[in-house]
């Protein structure tokens, strides 16, 4: 089986070298790396090059103009695909050097599973790595649309598929920004999801992907998604309430430390025009409302 990789990446010269080499160290070496360029203006390719010059085309470079929205660059990568699996890293993230073996045991012994995602640790140095990000006891392999739907499972970018999965499911919805969430949703809707209990990414934690205005753009993504499942009849009236009140809040929460009450009222009012009084969330959002 053969793996393609599909990394985006916008001025990270200074970080992709990095991830390349967590990508050539692994074990199982049946892949290639599609890397696609969002309009680099730092010296990204020069350092792309070089390791494309060594290895020929277990590397490809994609080099477009600026386009800005991870959703459109992955169905690039997806198009330029040729692998019969597909995995998907970040161009600040890091691969432990067994991370394909173990996707490509499970897609070997497990011919029911179409879709998996694994453990993480996140880090700053890579000295401090932070403990494993989910906390299950064990791997499972089950239905988890509630646990996406409550956040309970995020869509991180840690995350392999078969490649026929594509002409089931389509491509990555480009009315959302990041798109990754939306995918993990309509995969859950109609698969069960192979989890393993193994941190095989490394990902990194910098000032550029923890801002909170990209945090609200992930809310605001989610439901967008949300709103097409259900007018799809995906999601029942009870999932896309309890999906939509969580986000709302969410989003109430962001503008309300933007100390921007008013926009932050239209979300809590959602919440407190469809629950009940007794429902967490409801509480949670009465709360908020009257916080200083």
């Amino acid at each position: 089986m053969k793996f393609s990789i599909i990394t985006i990446t916008y001025n990270r010269a200074h970080l992709i070298a990095e991830t390349i080499e967590s990508v050539l160290k692994q074990t199982y070496q049946n892949f290639e790396l599609i890397i696609i360029d969002d309009g680099s203006t730092d010296n990204t390719e020069e350092i792309i090059f070089h390791y494309k010059k060594e290895n020929g085309d277990k590397i490809k470079y994609i080099n477009n103009n600026k386009i800005g929205i991870p959703s459109k660059l992955r169905n690039i990568g997806l198009k330029y695909a040729t692998g019969d699996l597909i995995s998907i890293l970040d161009s600040d993230d890091l691969w432990t050097e067994n991370k394909l073996k173990e996707m490509h045991t499970i897609f070997s012994q497990k011919e029911d599973v179409q879709f998996i995602f694994h453990n993480l640790q996140h880090f700053e140095k890579i000295k401090y790595l932070k403990a494993p990000f989910y906390k299950y006891n064990s791997s499972f392999f089950k239905n988890v649309l509630n646990e996406l739907l409550l956040c309970k499972i995020l869509a991180f970018p840690v995350f392999s598929m078969r490649r026929s999965l594509i002409k089931e499911i389509g491509l990555f919805d480009e009315d959302v920004m990041e798109g990754q969430h939306d995918y993990y949703l309509r995969v859950a809707i109609k698969h069960k999801m192979f989890y393993l209990n193994k941190p095989l990414t490394l990902m990194r934690r910098h000032e550029s992907n923890l801002t909170k205005n990209f945090d609200v753009i992930h809310c605001l993504d989610a439901m967008t998604s949300y709103n097409k499942l259900k007018d799809a009849n995906k999601l029942n009236d009870k999932q896309y309430l309890i999906a939509t009140n969580y986000m709302n809040y969410n989003i109430a929460k962001y503008y309300f430390q933007q100390e921007n009450k008013r926009e932050g009222m239209k979300y809590l009012n959602s919440i407190f025009k469809y629950s009940s009084i007794f429902n967490k969330l409801y509480i949670k959002a009465k709360i908020l409302q009257f916080k200083k």
